[in-house]
């Protein structure tokens, strides 16, 4: 901080007052994250039977847990696997109608995704308003962290049949998502699947100001 005060001060006593306001506003610009704006591919996939081997991951000592309510989120910690709210949001997520599924290795959580069956569950882990037709047998899939220590693994590619295996018992006839472009690990588990490339999205924040604009493909 001192630091920072002498450079300001060093700005001024040799550019003036409007230099040091304009690099002030900058640094601000900067920190505050005022301004972002990113580029999404929207798929949509047919939920169909899939083969489990085609989807195993290359790590042998896990635990798969579907969670569905906040209950069994408690229960998971009691029984010595961590849903630690400050990656998942859990309780609230949950409590919203989202579905957990989370993989642990030796008791900690190595990835977690979430799917919708309703706008409210989607809005709790994906605000993006991209459409998704509930009512007529569709879902949505995101919300997807796998630990760093577990990247390349697998995890998610082993999440992913699992959510379909789900969505089809539960009688979903497709599924929907919006997948950063340049999150490559996600773009490349879609390519296993039956799937449909149909628009791209650009969404633009300014302070509270939003866009959100989808291209047809």
């Amino acid at each position: 901080m001192r630091t920072r005060f002498r450079r300001a001060k060093e700005i001024f006593q040799k550019e003036g007052i409007i230099s040091l306001i304009l690099r002030l506003i900058r640094f601000l610009f900067s920190q505050c994250r005022v301004y972002s704006r990113r580029e999404y591919y929207l798929y949509e996939r047919t939920i169909k039977e899939l083969n489990e081997a085609d989807f195993m991951p290359s790590i042998q000592d896990f635990t798969f847990k579907i969670v569905v309510s906040k209950e069994q989120a408690d229960e998971l910690d009691a029984n010595g696997f961590e849903l630690p709210e400050n990656i998942t949001k859990a309780r609230h997520r949950l409590d919203k109608g989202a579905v957990a599924f989370c993989i642990f290795v030796d008791g900690k959580l190595a990835h977690i995704a979430w799917v919708a069956l309703t706008e409210e569950a989607k809005n709790s882990f994906d605000s993006l308003p991209y459409l998704v037709d509930f009512s007529n047998s569709q879902a949505c899939t995101g919300g997807i962290v796998t630990i760093p220590e577990y990247e390349g693994r697998r995890l998610m590619t082993y999440s992913s049949f699992k959510r379909y295996q789900f969505l089809k018992e539960k009688g979903i006839i497709s599924l929907r998502s919006a997948v950063s472009t340049d999150t490559l690990a996600s773009n490349r588990v879609v390519s296993k699947v039956e799937h449909k490339l149909y628009g791209k999205g650009r969404y633009i924040r300014i302070l509270w100001w939003k866009s959100w604009k989808e291209t047809p493909i």
